[in-house]
């Protein structure tokens, strides 16, 4: 658990230091039992098992590839080549979702059409080349093109026991075909939290009778309530502090996954009409600002709470939504949810927006506002 006793500089220092992030390839040395320091290893046995999976690509492409995985200030890979690694080191569906997890923050997506070729390869003991010659035969086909919109109000669960009961590929072809209108690319659950939070920043309900308040626009959303001013969208300055090299890659690292994919105008725009998905760190941002809004989770009791069972609420709340819209837990080892786990350790839930502005004005010196 995150301390409630770090002081804003002290939580800095400790994420300067490199204590609390996982990074790539911590990850792929618990998966492959390879230590770090034994790199060489590492290298070879991942280019080798992703070169099999992937005998179309070439060997030195694939190794450069694996070797910027292995960098020091690498959190994050794409969805696709967490995949991949999941067929290379032979892992299970359960195993394969986890590595997800680790690696981009998300699970599969059980009603996307292009996925559920990879669950269904999984769950059968298919190859990754048994998998993309299906992926391909499908494509080839058309099922992944759709001309109409899609369905708001499918959800996962609905989709999810359906694809478990698929037992071989004309069934499979069976259901993509039948469940076209029922299948998606986005997180339905996601959007519709978003949109409901969303709209209760926009038009917020007032508590007392006879109370107005202008709407507002999704500019002073995001400058009131995501801490849009507070994050640098430009170049940063190569001057850090006196400290090491060392420390500045791993510092300028941090500072890159907390900024990574943090909201716009022109995102929040493109999430509102379907042209993107929600993400991860903009739904838990907007979780943040509601405290769950009116939704299932929301806060519940009227009850006084002590600072230590008001985190444990606020946590187990955040971590429902996250799991029900298909992302990983909450996790102290990246960055984002360090912090996020860091300002809710709070005596007062009510300081909690305060705590993240702090907070981040420490992360990003150079860009504090006025």
């Amino acid at each position: 658990m995150v301390s409630t006793t770090l002081e804003l500089h002290e939580a800095v220092e400790l994420l300067r230091k490199n204590a609390y992030t996982r990074t790539i390839q911590d990850t792929l040395c618990s998966y492959t039992k390879i230590s770090i320091e034994n790199k060489t290893k590492l290298q070879s046995f991942l280019t080798e098992k992703l070169s099999k999976c992937t005998p179309n690509i070439a060997p030195d492409s694939i190794r450069r590839k694996v070797n910027n995985w292995l960098k020091k200030d690498t959190f994050t890979i794409s969805k696709e080549s967490a995949i991949q690694l999941g067929f290379a080191l032979e892992l299970t569906l359960e195993e394969t979702e986890q590595l997800l997890m680790s690696l981009c923050e998300e699970r599969f997506h059980w009603r996307n059409p292009e996925e559920i070729i990879y669950i269904y390869a999984l769950t059968n003991n298919l190859s990754y080349i048994e998998a993309t010659a299906l992926y391909n035969y499908f494509a080839e086909k058309g099922i992944f093109t759709k001309t109409n919109s899609e369905s708001t109000t499918i959800y996962t669960n609905q989709i999810k026991k359906r694809v478990e009961n698929i037992s071989n590929n004309t069934e499979l072809e069976e259901f993509l075909i039948t469940s076209q209108n029922d299948l998606g690319k986005f997180h339905n659950t996601a959007y519709s939290l978003f949109t409901e939070f969303l709209e209760l920043l926009k038009n917020p309900i007032m508590d007392w009778e006879n109370s107005t308040i202008d709407s507002l626009s999704t500019k002073d959303i995001l400058e009131t309530y995501l801490y849009r001013n507070y994050i640098p969208f430009t170049k940063r300055s190569k001057k850090l502090t006196t400290t090491t090299n060392a420390e500045k890659l791993v510092f300028s690292a941090l500072q890159r996954n907390i900024r990574q994919s943090w909201p716009d105008e022109e995102t929040i725009s493109k999430m509102q009409h379907r042209k993107t998905d929600v993400t991860r760190k903009v739904l838990m941002l907007l979780f943040l600002a509601t405290d769950g809004g009116y939704s299932s989770y929301g806060e519940e009791t009227f009850d006084v709470l002590s600072p230590e069972e008001e985190f444990e609420d606020t946590y187990t709340r955040l971590e429902s939504m996250l799991v029900d819209c298909g992302f990983a837990k909450l996790d102290p080892r990246i960055p984002f949810d360090w912090m996020i786990l860091f300002c809710l350790c709070t005596n007062d839930s009510l300081l909690i927006d305060e705590r993240v502005q702090q907070f981040l004005k420490e992360i990003f010196p150079e860009n504090k506002p006025n």
